[in-house]
């Protein structure tokens, strides 16, 4: 029985084989119709100049890295003077960045904290704050929230670090 299978595929590869083959012309023959319909080849034109190629913006691989220390119930729970502080904290620099043109590709927020939910929360709350405060500076331009294990290398609870990674200009 395997046999009669090999050989029924074999005829249908030789089969196909043939009709492809059969669609091709020979090449003398190709080489005779192109000597009979050669052109003569036009005159030579000034070059055209090329365009100069641009390269889309990307993001800077190295992040700005800002530290401040918050009120992170007052940041969780949309307290206006916590929301005001952690603005105020961040103006000047912020400010300096939209001066310069930069805009964020996007930005990452570690909130420092004991529970990484609670972390998170503070981040989240952070960068919510901080897109709606700085809309040129961020634009449409992502945000990742994450948790810092506070009491770890100077990280108090509240303690923001926030990565902005900058479209090249």
């Amino acid at each position: 029985m395997a046999g009669w299978l090999f050989a029924d595929l074999a005829l249908l590869l030789f089969i196909i084989t043939v009709a492809v083959a059969a669609d091709f012309p020979a090449p003398e023959e190709t080489a005779a119709a192109e000597e009979a319909t050669a052109s003569p080849s036009p005159s030579p034109s000034p070059p055209e100049p090329s365009p100069t190629p641009t390269a889309e913006p990307g993001v800077e691989p190295e992040p700005k890295v800002f530290y401040v220390d918050t009120d992170a119930a007052g940041i969780v729970s949309g307290d206006d003077k916590a929301v005001g502080d952690l603005v105020d904290a961040l103006d000047e620099d912020f400010a300096a960045l939209v001066d310069q043109g930069y805009k964020v590709g996007f930005a990452l927020t570690f909130g420092g904290a004991a529970d990484p939910g609670y972390g998170g929360d503070i981040a989240e709350s952070a960068n919510e704050a901080l897109v709606k405060a700085f809309p040129e500076l961020f634009g449409d331009a992502p945000t990742r929230h994450f948790w810092t294990s506070s009491n770890s290398e100077g990280v108090d609870v509240g303690t923001l670090q926030i990565e902005l990674y900058l479209l090249a200009i």
